[in-house]
């Protein structure tokens, strides 16, 4: 992954910075919608093509480890205008019109062993958001695109009362009517193009033109350029579907041609904005103008086109949009900034979108008027070290076979996700604990070999939730069952296996040595295997191989010594066998014995 960039690996101890110290900068923030981490050229996809973004990263700082404040659209958008958590403002669901105003946990129906969880139907006007704070210190500001943070027919909640001097959008839809002209004539504030004319292009020529009119002010701007794609509906740019047809492998993951057309038509449009900003005469203006590029939350697993093609996939990620594995909310992200941050570096600090405002803001030398849940990454822009608090991620919502209520931190490489109420008797909690820096994949379950690694974590999880006053889904007290039951419908999950093993569990050895593995499932079919070594790893080590097989070596080990490697699937394709309960970890006993020959 990022073959491009691989030296650049962000040396804390190789650059001092720069300052950042600058009279008010100008600041881009470009939001692409439903685009996954994997979905682009630029963070390592084979079959998506986004030359403008890697061109973006070129010139400044990209981050692996991103992620939006919530796996769904309008949570997230709000973290960004608000600073806080979506837990914080209770809309932790995108807005539909089963949004309230006033959101409440719900009782448990039936014999689901917990209630639902409302989500608000708009971003209040009592939240002093990020354009107002930019406005009242002199901004120009627009948004231009996708909204989504008010329900149809709640107009005093659009863009333009929110803090914008100029808005294209701004309302409530979730998608375009259409991506050609004249989308229906259902965006606000854009009149219908020329015959032929792409939503994505268009945008970035609006975008252009309103810089265009307030760059040669006394004033700084702040542009919202948020993209309606890629979500749906999936419509191709037709110029480049043969392309993708052409490149499109049955076999791999990413495979859907229309996905790529649209993918590769928003990087069109940034690099529309970057070429604009490169002309002669506008060489001062890039100078002191920021960019910073994200999405909204991980890439659409759970549908697919008429042809069945899913429209993504988030490999090597597990997960995908409306749930808290990985795929579900680890997103792009890239800050340019000519001048001011070091070109072609690449930082692996967690950040998060509830970051922007105060970030913004302290580059703009605006004091916050509001509680922030983010935190400035100015030093992270300026080469420095920092240290980045807990992320969290809250998703108290059922979506079936899709995911389970749950809340989630990243400390560190470690990652815990709260299934609320999901314990044996529904009065408790069911957990799940990753070491993403060696299983990114989210292929091992860690929490019944680590309780205290849990406990400690989970306290974070408690504290953050009673800060924000997060709504919880209501256990059900006469819930008979095992909430940890199968979610899927096999049918739907061909490819998820039924149980787990290897075939050999224990090696007894004097000497060094080296052996393949792989799981086995219930038909004793080989399948995608991922590895870790839990105990002994300082004479156990194993090579997780891109064929989905684990090369196991040791060294000549201490008299009468264990080691234990845990083995997890990271296969599957479809929602339903990625994003069920994590099958339990398969284990291989390694003894050192002196009196052995082999």
């Amino acid at each position: 992954m990022l073959r491009w960039m691989k030296k650049t690996i962000f040396g804390l101890a190789l650059w001092t910075g720069m300052s950042l110290q600058a009279a008010q900068p100008n600041f881009i923030v470009i939001l692409v919608d439903d685009m996954g981490w994997a979905d682009s050229s630029t963070y390592g996809s084979d079959y998506y093509q986004t030359p403008n973004l890697t061109r973006l990263a070129e010139e400044g700082m990209l981050f692996t480890d991103a992620y939006a404040s919530s796996p769904l659209c309008s949570p997230t958008r709000a973290s960004i205008m608000a600073g806080q958590h979506p837990a914080r403002l209770r809309m932790t669901v995108a807005i539909t019109p089963k949004s309230v105003a006033e959101p409440e946990a719900l009782l448990p129906e039936g014999n689901a062993y917990c209630g639902k969880v409302q989500s608000k139907s708009h971003l209040p006007l009592e939240v002093f958001t990020l354009a107002e704070a930019l406005k009242e210190s002199g901004y120009n500001t627009a948004h231009i695109g996708k909204w989504h943070l008010t329900e149809r027919g709640m107009d005093e909640f659009r863009a333009e009362h929110q803090g914008f001097d100029f808005v294209i959008g701004g309302g409530s839809l979730p998608g375009p009517p259409d991506y050609y002209s004249p989308y229906k004539n259902s965006i606000p504030n854009l009149k219908a193009g020329l015959k032929g004319e792409y939503l994505n292009e268009r945008l970035a020529e609006e975008s252009i033109m309103w810089i265009e009119s307030v760059k040669d002010q006394d004033k700084p701007f702040y542009l919202n350029f948020w993209h309606y794609a890629v979500h749906g509906p999936i419509i191709a740019k037709k110029d480049l579907l043969p392309k993708y047809a052409e490149l499109r492998n049955p076999d791999a993951d990413q495979r859907c041609p229309e996905m790529g057309t649209m993918l590769e038509s928003m990087d069109n449009s940034i690099g529309l904005l970057l070429d604009w900003m490169d002309r002669p005469e506008n060489r001062e203006l890039k100078k002191n103008t920021l960019i910073l590029l994200t999405s909204d939350n991980g890439g659409v697993t759970h549908k697919k086109t008429k042809a069945g093609d899913t429209w993504t996939s988030n490999r090597p990620l597990r997960g995908g949009k409306a749930n808290t594995y990985e795929g579900g909310f680890k997103v792009p992200w890239i800050v340019s900034w000519p001048g001011k941050i070091e070109a072609g570096r690449v930082n692996e600090t967690p950040v998060q979108t509830t970051d922007i405002y105060p970030t913004l803001l302290e580059l703009a030398r605006v004091k916050p008027q509001a509680k922030l849940d983010g935190q400035s990454i100015v030093p992270l822009l300026a080469g420095k070290p920092m240290e980045h608090q807990p992320i969290f991620t809250d998703f108290q919502h059922v979506f079936g076979a899709m995911c389970a209520p749950s809340s989630c931190v990243r400390v560190g490489d470690w990652k815990l996700i709260r299934f609320h109420h999901a314990g044996m008797d529904a009065k408790s909690d069911a957990f799940e604990l990753f070491n993403l820096k060696l299983d990114p994949a989210e292929a091992i379950n860690l929490a019944g070999y680590m309780p205290e690694k849990v406990a400690k974590l989970d306290q974070l999880i408690e504290e953050h939730l009673k800060d924000s006053d997060a709504l919880l889904p209501i256990p059900n007290p006469d819930f008979k069952g095992n909430p940890i039951k199968r979610r899927h419908n096999p049918k739907q999950a061909p490819d998820r296996p039924a149980a787990l093993r290897l075939a050999e569990t224990e090696i007894r050895t004097a000497i060094a040595g080296k052996q393949d593995f792989q799981l086995l499932d219930e038909k004793d079919r080989p399948r995608k295997t991922h590895a870790l070594v839990l105990e002994g790893a300082e004479w156990v080590s194993v090579e997780n191989r891109l064929d989905g097989s684990v090369e196991v070596m040791w060294i000549k080990p201490p008299i009468n010594s264990e080691a234990k490697v845990l083995f997890g699937w990271k296969g599957g394709a479809t929602t339903m066998e990625i994003n069920d309960w994590t099958i339990p970890a398969s284990e291989l006993i390694l003894k050192g014995n002196s009196g052995l020959k082999n």
